[in-house]
């Protein structure tokens, strides 16, 4: 198992036991979260449940201050009665005197027909000035009774106001239970007719205007259904209720932890990776400067040895031969030293580039290799730096050459596309495995038993770095062919 194997299996194992530790902590955070809820509701239920009992205390407050003004009512009314009575000639005044008499809580003052007070009961001061002002206060409140030609103004006793008071008391308290329990969801009371809001401990939201109101209620409806609260017969308010924030927050708690720690081992990752790939232009650098150096000495040598075998009368065809191969060294020495540092470019024939390196070439592969070049126009001048991309015209092919164990055919097709140089290299080799794909251009992948695995790399790297282009196995099928496309 080579390299990228190795790193491909524990890229899988570490993406799966991530997706494990992401599902683990979403799991028992909704665990957790669902536990929370439960008891949040159950919290409401009993929350809810104390409502409606103040909610009946405050009904039934309600019922007593409503019936004892009635009462009091009728009181003023049994009171005018037994007054006409009096005004009657009678045989016995005892039954409508101890009804008058037995008013002592309820005030009242009798106007006649003509404007004048004939009377006042349970009143302290009966100044004409302090009973007009009685009269207009009373009347403003309603509290009046008109019979044939007398009117009665009343105010309710003061048991009446006491309760009131209690009453107003426990409504006020009721609001304040149910907005100020810090242990409360968010909640909106309002009444069911009017829509109005009665009490909310929203704070965080505007609830000024009906829709606003309204958008909340849908919210908080979605979520749970409202506790229907009777204050009175005619009085109904509803109790809208959600989840608290803190639950909301637990629940999205884990992935906005997981977003954040994938931001870090994100931006983590690629400050890394521009590192590795910094000390691997070092490292690529450095070798092919010390490359370069190598070459330049023992090149100096058979340079010197080669004009020797010339002043010695050596063969000529044996001397061209050697002076080929030294030539070779001197590119070769050459490219190493451009592929560490900027390289220069030019308008060149591609066509003319592609086929002077391939007639080198053909004369030391196999006799069972055709090597083509398929080519409709023969002038296409892209920028170039001649040197280099020899070095991948031979890379390429001897890569073609091993693929296809020395039998087979190579085609380079070139041509435009747009504003593109074009350079597809099809062979009918043994083809790329799919799973290989992504790792063939990667430093140390190879197939043979013998070799670097750096042919391809390097190929990658002339491309994209120096003529910056691009360069893709287009497409591969096993035992059929790979081509690659290069685009400049």
């Amino acid at each position: 198992m080579n390299l990228y194997s190795k790193k491909q299996r524990w890229k899988i194992v570490l993406l799966l036991a991530a997706i494990l530790i992401a599902f683990g902590t979403i799991w028992y955070t909704s665990y957790i979260a669902s536990k929370v809820q439960k008891e949040e509701r159950q919290k409401v239920k009993l929350w809810s449940e104390t409502i409606r009992k103040k909610a009946d205390l405050v009904k039934l407050t309600n019922q007593s201050f409503s019936a004892l003004a009635e009462e009091e009512r009728k009181k003023v009314e049994l009171h005018e009665r037994a007054t006409k009575e009096m005004e009657k000639d009678l045989s016995d005044y005892t039954f409508p005197l101890d009804i008058v008499k037995s008013n002592t809580t309820i005030p009242l003052i009798l106007v006649d027909d003509k404007g004048y007070i004939s009377s006042s009961v349970n009143i302290d001061n009966n100044h004409p000035d302090t009973l007009q002002k009685y009269i207009q206060d009373w009347a403003l409140d309603g509290n009046l009774i008109e019979v044939k030609n007398q009117k009665i103004y009343y105010r309710n006793s003061d048991s009446f106001y006491d309760l009131q008071v209690k009453r107003d008391s426990l409504i006020a308290s009721f609001n304040n239970d149910l907005v100020d329990n810090s242990a409360l969801v968010p909640v909106i009371f309002i009444d069911a007719n009017s829509k109005k809001l009665i009490a909310t401990n929203i704070e965080d939201v505007e609830l000024t205007s009906t829709a606003q109101i309204e958008k909340q209620i849908a919210l908080m409806e979605s979520e749970n259904l409202p506790i229907q609260i009777n204050l009175d017969e005619e009085n109904t308010g509803k109790i809208y209720f959600q989840e608290s924030l803190t639950l909301k927050q637990l629940r999205y708690f884990p992935y906005i932890m997981l977003s954040i720690i994938t931001l870090f081992l994100f931006v983590g990752y690629l400050l890394f990776s521009t590192f590795r790939r910094a000390e691997q232009n070092q490292v690529w650098v450095g070798m092919a400067k010390e490359t370069a150096h190598q070459l330049g000495t023992p090149l100096s040598s058979l340079m010197a040895w080669l004009e020797i075998l010339k002043s010695q009368g050596v063969e000529e065809s044996s001397l061209v031969e050697m002076n080929k191969d030294i030539v070779r060294l001197e590119t070769v020495s050459d490219r190493f030293s451009k592929i560490g540092s900027l390289s220069k470019k030019e308008e060149v024939n591609v066509y003319d580039v592609i086929d002077h390196s391939l007639d080198y070439l053909k004369s030391r592969v196999s006799k069972k290799v055709q090597i083509s070049i398929q080519c409709d126009d023969k002038t296409i001048y892209p920028l170039l730096n001649i040197s280099l991309f020899e070095w991948v015209i031979e890379n390429l092919t001897k890569n073609a050459v091993d693929a296809m164990a020395g039998e087979g055919e190579i085609i380079y097709t070139v041509f435009k596309e747009n504003q593109s140089v074009i350079i597809e290299v099809s062979d009918t080799g043994k083809g790329i495995p799919l799973s290989k794909l992504k790792t063939v251009f990667e430093p140390g992948y190879t197939t043979k038993k013998r070799g670097w695995g750096l042919g391809l790399s390097l190929v990658k790297r002339i491309i994209e770095e120096h003529h910056n282009g691009k360069i893709t196995v287009k497409h591969s099928q096993i035992d059929k062919g790979t081509t690659f496309r290069i685009v400049l």
